[in-house]
Formats: structure tokens, sequence, C-alpha cells
């Protein structure tokens, strides 16, 4: 059984979607927004709307953390793998560590999150230049 959903996570939750910032890369729908906690929780929540990828962030001063989840046809049809194509170098990026799964990563480093999240988009173009959605 799955136990009911704290308050301060849908807060968070709500809080990701009305702060989120949608980009379409090669004609996928990538999300990148932040909030104080639940980061993980509302990337999930973004992907449940919508999304192809969310990107969610915290910035607490100097220290980010970031975590990414793809839907499926996101990693079937380009094959971007976010542990390794995405959070190992945005973790180097940001004198931090990033690493996961296909699907669903996470990142920590210094810096600032909306550097962070240019580096990302950056990435992404790159990566997926010849992977346009069909």
């Amino acid at each position: 059984m799955i136990a009911p959903m704290d308050t301060s996570e849908r807060i968070a939750r709500l809080k990701a979607c009305r702060r989120m910032k949608l980009t379409r890369i090669y004609g996928w729908l990538i999300v990148f927004s932040h909030v104080g906690s639940f980061q993980a929780s509302a990337a999930r929540a973004l992907i449940d709307v919508g999304a192809n990828l969310a990107i969610v962030g915290s910035q607490e001063k100097n220290e980010i953390s970031i975590s990414m989840r793809a839907d499926r046809e996101f990693y079937a049809e380009t094959g971007v793998h976010l542990g390794r194509v995405l959070a190992k170098p945005l973790g180097e990026y940001l004198n931090g560590m990033g690493g996961g799964h296909s699907t669903s990563a996470g990142v920590n480093g210094t810096g600032e999150l909306e550097s962070a999240f240019k580096y990302a988009a950056k990435l992404l173009r790159e990566k997926l230049k010849n992977k346009p959605r069909r």
C-alpha cells in the first residue's frame, strides 16, 4: 500500500508546475523548474502532466541539487541515458557529481542553478540534433 502524499510534497509539486519553463528541443518537450525540496517528486509530476524530460533543481546558497526524469518514449527514441549523457557531465560542470539510470538521474554540485539549466539545455541540443522527434 502506498502512503498518502504529504502536504508539503503536494505544494512542492504544484510550485514546480507554476514555475516551470518549457522549451522544445528538436520536438521534445523539456521542462526546467525549481523547488525548495522534493525535486524528484516534482520532476515525476511534470512528466505526468506531459513533459518528455523534466529537470528540477534547488539551490541553497551555492549548493545545487538537481533531479531529472524522462518518459520511456524519450529514452526509447533518443537513446539518451540521463545518468551517463546528462547527469555525469552536468555534475562535472558543477564541480560535483552526477549519475543515475536511463530515465532517472541526479546531480549535486556548486554554482548557479540557472547556469546549470542552460548547460543542461546545451548538452541536450548537442545530443538530440541528429535524433529529432518523429
